[in-house]
């Protein structure tokens, strides 16, 4: 893996007690950022905390919640964000409405800081399976959808928006090992100028 370097970084990742969540926490942490892991289940996300507790803290918040994170938003204010993940369709795949308000959502209350550190923000879900209901088929549409919108608004400002897609079934450890490749180097500076763009994860031979 090319080397990476966050130090002095912060990101936050919405929807962290997922597998993939642990994955890009210590990958972020690997580098160098501070880490802020965001879900609202708190017993998820402090056992990763625990193994770095100088550069990953957890804040017990459902990114779901609109009244929280628009709380969160207030508070974070005009902070530099570096890094902001959304992990809201890998933890909560059923709940379709709610999951692209949250992420719009959370993106819009967080702008002062992104804005601030001219920062990325990355949205991360699973393909539909081959026979895949009719719902499952839109959500990924509009998920798929969400970074060229995003980009349209934040982009002005330097910041920008990028989705992963990852291959559904084949969501294997050697997959998030590719997954958090992608996600350093699109959050880091070599990504720069990638705004908008929807890139699917295929796993290496490794």
């Amino acid at each position: 893996m090319r080397s990476h370097d966050f130090s002095g970084k912060t990101a936050l990742i919405a929807g962290a007690g997922c597998d993939v969540g642990i994955a890009l926490a210590h990958g972020f942490r690997g580098a160098g950022a501070r880490v802020v892991l965001l879900d609202r289940d708190a017993a998820r996300i402090s056992d990763a905390a625990a193994l770095a507790a100088d550069r990953i803290e957890t804040l017990a918040l459902d990114p779901l919640r609109r009244d929280l994170c628009r709380k969160l938003g207030d508070i974070w204010g005009d902070e530099p964000l570096d890094i902001l993940v959304h992990l809201q369709a890998l933890r909560d795949p059923g709940k379709t409405g709610q999951v692209i308000t949250g992420i719009t959502g959370l993106t819009r209350d967080l702008a002062r800081g992104l804005r601030a550190a001219r920062g990325r923000v990355l949205t991360v879900h699973a393909a539909p399976p081959g026979l895949a209901e009719a719902d499952q088929v839109l959500f990924d549409r509009m998920l798929s959808a969400l970074p060229e919108t995003l980009q349209a608004r934040l982009g002005r400002h330097g910041v920008r928006v990028n989705a992963l897609r990852l291959p559904g079934p084949a969501d294997t450890a050697a997959t998030h090992r590719d997954l958090v490749d992608l996600a350093l180097f699109l959050c880091g500076p070599a990504g720069g100028a990638i705004g908008g763009a929807l890139i699917p994860v295929w796993p290496r031979s490794h």
